[in-house]
C-alpha cells in the first residue's frame, strides 16, 4: 500500500512524528484499538451480508449454475473421450497412393 502512495522511509518517519505531536503518545494506542475494532466490525458485517445473500438464493438457481459450469462439462467430455474405446481400423500401407517418380520435362519458354 505504501508503494501506491510512493512514500519512502523518510516521509514515513515525518508522518509518524506529526501524528505523535498532534495526538500525543498516550492517545495513539487508543486510536489504534478503536480503528482495529472498527475494521473487525466492518468485516463481520460484510460476512453477515454475504451469508444472507447466499441463504436467499434458491437452490434451483444453484443447480442451474452448476449445470452451466463449463469447466465441469469440459472435464467430463475429456474423460469420456479418453475412456472411449478406440475403433480398430484396417490400415494398410499398400492402400496409400503411390507417388509418381517419373521426371517432368523442363518448362520451355520461347522468347521472340
Amino acid at each position: 500500500m505504501l508503494a501506491f502512495f510512493n512514500i519512502g522511509g523518510g516521509e514515513l518517519v515525518i508522518i509518524v512524528l506529526v501524528i505523535v505531536m498532534f495526538f500525543g503518545s498516550k492517545k495513539i494506542p487508543e486510536i489504534a484499538r478503536t480503528l482495529g475494532k472498527g475494521i473487525s466490525e466492518l468485516k463481520n458485517a460484510t460476512s453477515d451480508i454475504q451469508q444472507e445473500i447466499k441463504k436467499s438464493v434458491p437452490s434451483e438457481v444453484t443447480n442451474i449454475k452448476n449445470s452451466v459450469n463449463v469447466e465441469h462439462q469440459v472435464k467430463s467430455f475429456i474423460k469420456k473421450e479418453i475412456t472411449k474405446p478406440i475403433e480398430d481400423k484396417d490400415v494398410d500401407d499398400t492402400s496409400a497412393p503411390e507417388e509418381d517418380n517419373t521426371p517432368t520435362p523442363p518448362n520451355s519458354i520461347s522468347r521472340s
